[in-house]
């Protein structure tokens, strides 16, 4: 599964030089995985109701390659790399629309966890909505 999220950089995301901050790309990924999720037709409210399971993000890896500016129309592609006991594994990738030269690529390890806080088998209804991506490959330098 891949989802593409279309991004334009705002006056505020940026510093002085116009610039995007470094912490915004965080923003971005957190933007990313829920527009994966609701692709899926998911929300995290009704599935801890269901089935009392929700995920948190255990770890995130990002390689910053070139800068985005002011005004640029960037896009997010976010697809599911892998599924292991109790977690998956997402991969980012940022570029500015119609180029495929990379600004960002990026892993985030999502860990699925019960009412108590701990760590849970990953529900099937996740292993169903996020089919792992066929290409979706380990980004180089950063790893799950």
């Amino acid at each position: 599964m891949t989802v593409i999220l279309p991004i334009r950089v705002m006056a505020f995301e940026t510093d002085y030089g116009g610039v995007v901050s470094n912490t915004r790309y965080l923003e971005y990924i957190e933007r990313g995985r829920y527009a994966l999720l609701h692709s899926s037709g998911l929300k995290m409210e009704e599935i801890v109701a269901q089935i009392g399971v929700q995920f948190v993000v255990r770890k995130v890896e990002i390689e910053y390659l070139s800068p985005a500016r002011h005004e640029d129309e960037l896009e997010l592609e976010i697809s599911v790399a892998s599924h292991g006991r109790t977690s998956t594994v997402l991969h980012f990738q940022l570029h500015r629309k119609g180029e495929s030269t990379l600004l960002l690529r990026a892993a985030q390890t999502l860990v699925y966890i019960n009412e108590n806080w701990r760590p849970t088998r990953v529900p099937q209804l996740f292993l169903d909505a996020f089919p792992i991506h066929e290409n979706s490959q380990i980004p180089a330098q950063v790893s799950p």
